[in-house]
């Protein structure tokens, strides 16, 4: 009686202390599995901000979206795949141990079956792992078209489009689905033949046993103990396929993160080692030539100077290229040939904060993001007071509208400010740029959403920074460059005149057209 509670006991214990090893073994593996799968994310968030945007002009969102989310928890399983398919393979080739010691014979026909189950199914992952390659493609095409269709609704609704988007939506889905459907079907066909052939060895198994017994080469008790646990070692080698197929798994997933991480396939920006806390704001551009298009050039040996703290207007036609000249100050874009002077740095020997944290852009449509009024004006400073992000909203004729929202600046906007006018949004990325006090700061259409009222008090805003910063400025409405200390003409990718407002009108016949046009539709 006490040796059967003692055993009793022994058991317990044991258990007890392999539920608690297996306890603290995930607790540990997940531990792991989360740290990376952070670090792995959060290093593809930062190399895809480094990446040229004539890079991200050419990929898919989705193609971002699907490696940051996707292929990082492949990559970050692994530890967990590993340590798992190492024990089982480890605890099956005991078993097969054992079996060579009990049976000589059984132990080779045994090996045999391990070996062809596993060249099926090596077969099979070869021919699943080009399958997988297309399907990630077909997924990122998919994910990108349906993340445009959340960010583009109100526009599909206005537009009566659902038919028509959800027709293109469909055809993504259908072809990512055919091909996870040719995959299943790989795999289910193997692994049926490979069912075929574990009952086919199973009996012919029974039949080598018959034989050997017959011969006096094995008895019942051992044929029937090896007979018990001859499928652990059919699974031996499975183990080392799922290592495999697994280390296939992962080799794709790498790759496809470090085509982001590395600068093989995404090129970076390249910024030089020169630094400069502070720009004076002179700007001039030397024979600059520049094209999207490689056939199709943009800008054409442009050539002009601005001084510190003049206010200046790009004027011209739609398409060009006066929006392009801003993305080469900031240096989104690299000029084709030519140079860009600030302050008589070379724009190339300067780093990425000597240029950017110098300089404040409005963009025609800013992006506001999912945060709260508050958290979208501090992007551009982090540490800004209240006192400072409602001087820079005032300045911006936007600080009355914040103040009268039920939450005032801890409203949230919505993805793109969906709660927020076009003139609005205009007037937080104001606020925003406003609030770096930059020495240089960029206006690319900033009237253009405006109504009249409000246009004419951001011109005051405007006019009220005049002489304290250098101030370009790209024009919609002619009338509200009128006082600017010079205006460039931009025609066919050069500056074609330039001068005061009423020095142009005087000698630029195509200024002059271009402003009359403009009287006629403000009329």
């Amino acid at each position: 009686m006490n040796q059967l509670v003692l055993s009793a006991l022994t058991v317990f214990i044991i258990d007890m202390v392999a539920y608690t090893l297996g306890y603290l073994k995930g607790y540990f593996y997940y531990k792991i599995y989360l740290k990376t799968l952070v670090d792995l994310q959060y290093a593809i968030a930062r190399e895809t901000l480094k990446i040229e945007i004539s890079e991200i002009d050419k990929s898919t969102t989705g193609l971002f979206i699907d490696r940051l989310n996707n292929d990082t928890k492949e990559i970050s399983g692994v530890f967990m795949e590993y340590s798992y398919w190492m024990s089982y393979v480890i605890s099956n080739l005991g078993v097969l141990v054992a079996i060579f010691i009990l049976n000589k014979y059984l132990f080779i026909y045994a090996v045999i079956v391990s070996l062809i189950i596993f060249a099926i199914n090596k077969k099979r992952l070869r021919r699943q792992y080009e399958i997988e390659k297309d399907l990630k493609v077909l997924q990122e095409k998919k994910t990108s078209l349906t993340s445009e269709i959340i960010r583009g609704i109100r526009d599909i609704k206005v537009l009566n489009a659902s038919n028509n988007v959800l027709e293109k939506t469909m055809a993504k889905i259908k072809d990512a689905a055919n091909e996870e459907s040719k995959n299943l079907n790989v795999h289910r066909s193997y692994f049926t033949l490979e069912n075929y052939f574990r009952g086919i060895s199973d009996f012919a198994l029974i039949l080598f046993g018959i034989f050997l017994y017959n011969n006096s080469l094995i008895t019942i008790p051992t044929f029937v103990i090896i007979y018990n646990y001859q499928s652990k070692v059919k699974n031996l080698l499975i183990g080392v396929v799922n290592l495999l197929e697994y280390n296939k798994k992962f080799a794709l997933a790498a790759n496809r993160i470090f085509e982001v991480i590395d600068n093989h396939k995404f090129k970076k920006e390249t910024f030089g080692n020169t630094e400069v806390n502070k720009l004076e704001g002179n700007i001039k551009f030397k024979n600059i030539v520049f094209g999207y298009d490689k056939n199709k050039k943009v800008l054409n040996k442009l050539n002009f100077e601005i001084k510190p703290n003049e206010t200046v207007a790009f004027v011209g036609k739609s398409g060009v290229g006066k929006s392009t000249i801003f993305s080469l100050i900031t240096k989104l874009y690299h000029a084709d040939s030519g140079n860009i002077y600030l302050d008589k740095h070379n724009i190339n020997d300067l780093t990425c904060d000597s240029i950017r944290n110098n300089m404040s852009i409005i963009t025609q449509n800013p992006y506001i993001f999912n945060f709260s009024i508050k958290e979208n004006i501090q992007l551009a400073k982090e540490s800004a007071t209240m006192k400072e992000i409602r001087e820079a909203c005032k300045m911006a004729c936007i600080d009355d509208y914040i103040m009268s929202l039920p939450k005032k600046y801890n409203t949230i906007l919505g993805e793109n400010g969906v709660i927020l006018s076009g003139g609005q949004k205009q007037r937080i990325a104001i606020a925003r740029a406003l609030l770096t006090k930059t020495e240089i700061i960029l206006f690319d259409e900033e009237t253009s959403a405006l109504d009249n009222e409000t246009q004419n008090e951001i011109q005051q805003a405007i006019r009220n920074m005049k002489g304290e910063y250098t101030i370009l400025i790209i024009a919609h409405r002619l009338s509200t460059v009128v006082d600017s200390d010079k205006i460039f003409v931009v025609d066919e990718g050069k500056v074609v005149d330039s001068g005061t407002h009423k020095e142009l009108l005087k000698k630029c016949e195509f200024y002059r057209h271009l402003y009359e046009k403009d009287l006629e539709t403000s009329k």
